[in-house]
């Protein structure tokens, strides 16, 4: 993909190609669903050849343009490509701030350097946006709408890209009509719909097909929010608010076992973080946490949250954790298959991490 195409991509166009090295001098990607702005990120930098010394992101509401100016025009000592990237999340306050600094740097075509800004709205009436498009990339990270009035989500753009994605992230093999039941409980979504995704990986055939009555059963709408909100609670040590959850959902029907699986792949995360720790420490080496914590599985915006949950829980337990979930599964497909005992053991894990 050439820099210089002036044309706006959709994040699920631009993250199914190719990226043209070296970067542009700047990206953009803007829109309303954070989860296609974090991925479209995390495809520009891993295209990028780039090591992560070279990487420096910045929060938006606080940081100075001096200071994202500096780590743009200061070479690397320790990447051969000589590139540095500055990302800015959630840039919407630093662009209106900076503007005007902004216009300038791009209009200088700089090299050997790329500044990403994670935007939520990005007016194409701006001289901004112009100069962004005929210099750099810009990736429109909105679910697909329709051109009809009211601009309703394109469910069918949805549905296919549901297909193309648990393909190309996950290995699970949907049929149209399991990607359109997705779709239909979930909504446009799409961080949610990555989530259940990596849930239904978890009983995927050889072949990564997943049973209709699986799909069913696991794939919740408003249940499905609620049931991270459970793995959430459980991480930071709330077993009264985790119980409570669990109790609403029960009563929505979701049943324990369906449960157990989306919360297990939450906090099996935490486990893996600890062993890559341990076994970094036992080959004679120490890795950041947070660096163990994004090989585990957790995106990169994201690790401040995780590596306070993983402090919390402690490395002794957290180790404990991929055993206790092995344990957990083998009882809700053995002694504790009924509901009563899934629920039963289910709330035993909680109370445990208490």
């Amino acid at each position: 993909m050439a820099a210089t195409k002036t044309t706006v991509q959709h994040a699920f166009e631009f993250l199914e190609a190719s990226i043209a090295t070296p970067l542009p001098p700047v990206v953009a990607c803007f829109g309303s669903d954070d989860f296609l702005r974090r991925s479209v990120i995390h495809h520009v930098i891993a295209s990028s050849g780039i090591e992560n010394e070279s990487i420096r992101s910045f929060d938006g509401d606080e940081s100075q343009w001096r200071d994202v100016h500096d780590q743009l025009a200061t070479r690397s000592l320790f990447d051969n490509l000589g590139g540095r990237v500055a990302t800015i999340r959630n840039a919407d306050k630093f662009i209106s701030k900076f503007r005007d600094q902004l216009e300038r740097w791009i209009d200088l075509k700089a090299s050997d350097c790329t500044l990403i800004l994670d935007i939520q709205t990005f007016p194409a009436t701006t001289k901004l946006y112009n100069l962004v498009s005929k210099l750099g990339i810009s990736v429109k990270c909105t679910p697909p709408q329709k051109s009809s009035w009211g601009n309703p989500p394109d469910d069918k753009a949805m549905q296919k890209w549901v297909l193309q994605w648990g393909l190309k992230k996950h290995r699970v093999e949907l049929s149209a009509s399991q990607s359109a039941l997705m779709v239909e409980r979930i909504g446009a979504v799409c961080g949610l719909i990555d989530c259940e995704l990596a849930k239904l990986a978890l009983f995927a055939d050889a072949k990564g097909k997943v049973a209709d009555e699986r799909v069913a059963e696991l794939v919740g709408g408003w249940r499905t929010q609620t049931a991270w909100e459970v793995a959430d609670a459980i991480a930071d040590g709330k077993v009264a608010v985790a119980l409570e959850q669990l109790e609403k959902l029960s009563h929505a029907g979701q049943n324990s076992i369906g449960l157990a699986a989306q919360v297990g792949w939450s906090l099996r995360r935490f486990g893996v973080a600890a062993r890559i720790v341990e076994i970094a420490e036992k080959s004679g080496t120490k890795i950041p946490l947070g660096t163990a914590l994004e090989k585990a599985g957790f995106n990169r915006f994201d690790l401040a949250k995780a590596e306070a949950r993983l402090r919390r829980i402690g490395r002794v337990r957290a180790k404990e954790l991929l055993n206790d979930l092995v344990r957990l599964e083998l009882q809700l497909k053995g002694s504790h298959s009924n509901e009563h005992r899934a629920r039963f053991a289910l709330e035993s894990l909680i109370v445990s991490l208490a």
